[in-house]
């Protein structure tokens, strides 16, 4: 249940809350903020902290939860500023995106365990369902004005190419087959029956104790420092060449390199498509920031004066 709150906690928390509107009092001792026309209590407020932080149980009191209010409620106006500009947009979270996120959430507790949450949390479903869409609509908002509908000139692209050449080089790079076994007794003997040309993969198959085992003993394609330090030795090979026995904490390990490709610059054309992409994205949070900026510039808002000093 926590997992959706969080999230967007995350996603607007590098924002911050400056110049949004005006703060200030003349609000009833029950609404806590007022967001243009929409007005949140504090009793809504406070069950939607508790929901946030908190495990069945637990609590949170005194100078604790009076800072952690503080500093959630600059999210919560900012998360309803998003909404509100969402429906004013006509963007809108489909009954389905409702339900599989609840099907998501349900996962994490098993049996009645979730209803069990709801209730020590003093929260009924419908209460529950309709924070949930609200925090769904915020985050599909937050997407839809990240989203860069202008063009990026391939030019800009080239030179970020140009400008970071040291991203886009390839490590030297290795593929390689290993048995692994437990005594150093069993791997000598297996060594021995690969040197009188005993076949390595099939050997993997029923011999080897690691879970590659069943791709006879393949490991994929690796870069030096991505494996374990007893791994290292395979970039010393050549194409085919097998290993003598090798100890790690793991076991007792034969190798044999099956390709190995050198280091090399990525040229622009095959980098293009990502750097395309990383700009678009760039461009997209500096306009986001910018509509963003604007938007809260916009709204009025007024926080109970009484409740910040309380």
């Amino acid at each position: 249940m926590k997992r959706h709150g969080l999230l967007l906690l995350a996603l607007i928390f590098l924002i911050g809350f400056e110049g949004c509107g005006e703060w200030g009092g003349g609000l009833p001792d029950h609404i806590l903020a007022q967001v243009n026309e929409e007005q949140i209590t504090v009793d809504e407020f406070n069950r939607e902290v508790k929901e946030l932080i908190l495990e069945p149980g637990q609590e949170v009191k005194g100078q604790n939860f009076s800072n952690l209010k503080e500093a959630y409620l600059d999210q919560v106006i900012e998360r309803k500023i998003l909404v509100q500009e969402a429906r004013r947009l006509g963007i809108r979270v489909s009954s389905e995106e409702v339900n599989q996120a609840i099907s998501e959430i349900k996962k994490d507790y098993p049996g009645e365990g979730f209803g069990e949450t709801l209730g020590l949390k003093g929260m009924t479903l419908e209460d529950w369902k309709s924070r949930l869409e609200e925090k769904l609509l915020a985050e599909k908002m937050i997407r839809h004005a990240l989203y860069y509908r202008g063009e990026i000139d391939e030019k800009e692209a080239l030179q970020y190419y140009e400008n970071h050449l040291s991203n886009f080089q390839m490590s030297e790079r290795v593929r390689a087959r290993q048995i692994v076994v437990a005594s150093e007794e069993e791997a000598i003997q297996l060594l021995n029956q690969l040197k009188k040309g005993e076949n390595f993969e099939k050997l993997a198959m029923k011999k080897s104790l690691g879970p590659e085992k069943v791709e006879g003993g393949d490991l994929g394609y690796f870069s030096r420092g991505e494996r374990p330090a007893e791994f290292e030795q395979v970039f010393s090979l050549e194409v085919g060449e097998i290993s003598g026995v090798i100890r790690s904490p793991y076991g007792y390990h034969i190798f044999r390199l099956e390709e190995k490709i050198a280091p090399r610059q990525i040229p622009f054309e095959e980098a293009k498509a990502g750097i395309l992409q990383e700009l678009r994205h760039k461009k997209g949070e500096e306009e986001y920031q910018r509509w963003l900026k604007t938007l809260k510039g916009k709204a009025k808002v007024k926080v109970n004066k009484k409740w910040l000093r309380s």
